[in-house]
Parts: structure tokens; C-alpha cells; sequence
């Protein structure tokens, strides 16, 4: 295959220059599109596996498997991590200074096992004033900020129905972190500190006043309603490719289901973002935003497919 493959590029060149003559380009284009998504059906498949594995088996977490009980009037937040264990005990100091009313319960999801034991030492330390408590859930396999959805989804399984917040673990918030973002929260929202309008690509934005509606709104720093992921389409129409846009496919179908989606007034500061997995996936940004224009309505089309083992999962303690 490889010693053909410098013959393919002249050949596909007027191949392009035949249909563009017959004014077929476009039939063309959708013809090869189809034999992409045909192609990757098997890796496809492979990935709804991994996914609907975490949402039929649930999770074991290290901790009090309190994080977004029903019953409970606490604030969940749950934080994904990778490879900054430095940072996690300066999450729980955030945490435990926020001058919220209601309790915060956390939960770490650790996407790099190697660092197991040093989160394991936060979660087990790390609670108090306003950390009500710390669930830490090792993952055997790094499907990237998607574990944030996940998370929820389990918490959904389980009967929590409310307001989910998200943080990264390189963010630095203040005090009142937790109280702006709720001020702006409500049924069938997501109110984003990374926030902006678009204009005709990723990469064409500006930025936009805190309250305003948002073309694109990032994980971190986030407040959003759990309902969003009571849909089993929200984990079933993500194309592996672009799995780890989790950002971007939240707020598609957020918009695709005529929820609120606006700029939160609060303020954050980065740090080691040197270390962030989103550098690798920036030339796959523009590429996804097109897609989702091309697909529109089609990619949440039909009712929602209801996967009965999809809300067995739960969060348990180990």
C-alpha cells in the first residue's frame, strides 16, 4: 500500500477534475464521505464499547460515593485528570475556600493510572469547610475530558437531576467561583467561563460580555443542567474521531436542543497549560466545526435510542 500510495494523490487530482466538469463535485464529495464513515464502522464500534462498558458497569471510586447523591443539597463537581499531579490538592484548596452556602462534593476522574497514589493521598485528606467530601475513580482507560459526561450520566443513572459543575484541573478560580456560576444557572443551560461567538470556523471568534448566548463554550470552568446527558444520543453520535472534543460536541447539541447557552461572569486564571492535551487536537477543531454545520439537525436526528443497559451504571464505593 505504501509503495503505491504517491500515484494516488495525481490519480485523485483528475479524478477531481473529471467530476468538476460534469458538475458532479458535490456527489462526488458525499460519495467519498460515505466510504470514510464506512471504513471506520469497526473503530467505531470498538469506541461505543468503551463508552457503554463505563455506562452498564458503572464505576468504583475511592471515597464516600456521595458525588451528586439525589438526596443530597450539595454542588457536584467533578474534574478530570491527566498529567498534572501537582495540581490536584490546590483543586481541593479551591474548593474547601469557596464561600458557597451549600457544600461542594468532588469527584477526581483520573485518566493516567501512574499517578494513582498521589491523588489517592488528596482524596483521602484533601475534604473540609466547604469540601464536603472527595471521590477519586482511577480509569483503566483515558477517554479524556468525555469522562466528565460520563460521570454525570452515572450520577443521572442514579437519580441526581440538577445543576453539574466542571473545572480543569489547570484553572485557578476565586472564592466565589462556585456562587457566580450558579447566579446564571438554570433548567436547559450551560453557563461556560471559555465562552465566544463564532463566524464561519473554530478559529474565527470573538469574545463576548459575560451573560450573553455563546456559539461555542468550553468544559472548564462550566456549570451546566445534568439533563443534557439523560439522552443515550449524547454518547452514541459522538464519532470517535473527534471524541476527545468533548467541548465542542457539548455545545452542539446543546444548541440542537434550543438550550441557553451564555458566557459565565466569573473569573479564571490558567496555569501549566504547556501540558494540555488540547494542543495535539487543534488541527481536528475546524474539522469537527465543519462537520457539525454539514450534518446539522441530521446528527441527533430521530427520537432518542433508548439503551436500557445504559442506565444500569452507578458510582459505588470500592
Amino acid at each position: 500500500m505504501t509503495s503505491r500510495s504517491p500515484a494516488f494523490g495525481p490519480a485523485r487530482a483528475s479524478v477531481r477534475r473529471i467530476v468538476r466538469g460534469l458538475r458532479l463535485e458535490g456527489v462526488y464529495d458525499r460519495s467519498l464521505a460515505g466510504a470514510r464513515r464506512v471504513k471506520a464502522i469497526p473503530r467505531e464500534r470498538a469506541w461505543q464499547r468503551v463508552v457503554g462498558r463505563f455506562l452498564t458497569e458503572g464505576i468504583g471510586v475511592v471515597g464516600t460515593a456521595e458525588w451528586a447523591r439525589p438526596d443530597d443539597d450539595a454542588i457536584p463537581v467533578v474534574v478530570c485528570l491527566w498529567n498534572r499531579p501537582d495540581r490536584a490538592a490546590e483543586v481541593a484548596r479551591m474548593l474547601r475556600a469557596q464561600a458557597t452556602t451549600r457544600p461542594i462534593r468532588l469527584l477526581f476522574w483520573n485518566n493516567n493510572p501512574e499517578d494513582a497514589d498521589t491523588y489517592r493521598a488528596v482524596a483521602r485528606d484533601g475534604a473540609g469547610d466547604s469540601l464536603a467530601s472527595i471521590d477519586l475513580y482511577d480509569s483503566p482507560v483515558n477517554i479524556g475530558g468525555l469522562a466528565r459526561f460520563v460521570a454525570a450520566r452515572l450520577a443521572v443513572n442514579g437519580g441526581y437531576r440538577g445543576p453539574i459543575v466542571m473545572l480543569d484541573d489547570d484553572q485557578d478560580v476565586s472564592v466565589d467561583f462556585i456562587d457566580e456560576l450558579l447566579a446564571d444557572y438554570g433548567p436547559r443551560s450551560i453557563v461556560a467561563w471559555w465562552a465566544f461567538s463564532q463566524h464561519g470556523s473554530y478559529w474565527r471568534r470573538a469574545e463576548i460580555e459575560p451573560g450573553t448566548a455563546a456559539d461555542h463554550a468550553g468544559t472548564g470552568g462550566t456549570v451546566y443542567d445534568s439533563e443534557l446527558v439523560t439522552d443515550d444520543r449524547f454518547f452514541a453520535r459522538l464519532p470517535r474521531r473527534f471524541a476527545f472534543l468533548e467541548d465542542q460536541w457539548m455545545s452542539f447539541v446543546a444548541h440542537q436542543k434550543s438550550w441557553r447557552v451564555v458566557k459565565a461572569s466569573t473569573h479564571i486564571e490558567l496555569v501549566s497549560e504547556e501540558l494540555n492535551q488540547y494542543h495535539g487536537l487543534k488541527p481536528l477543531k475546524d474539522e469537527f466545526f465543519h462537520e457539525q454545520r454539514r450534518q446539522g439537525r441530521a446528527s441527533l436526528w430521530g427520537p432518542p435510542r433508548v439503551r436500557a443497559s445504559w442506565r444500569r451504571g452507578r458510582i459505588r464505593d470500592i
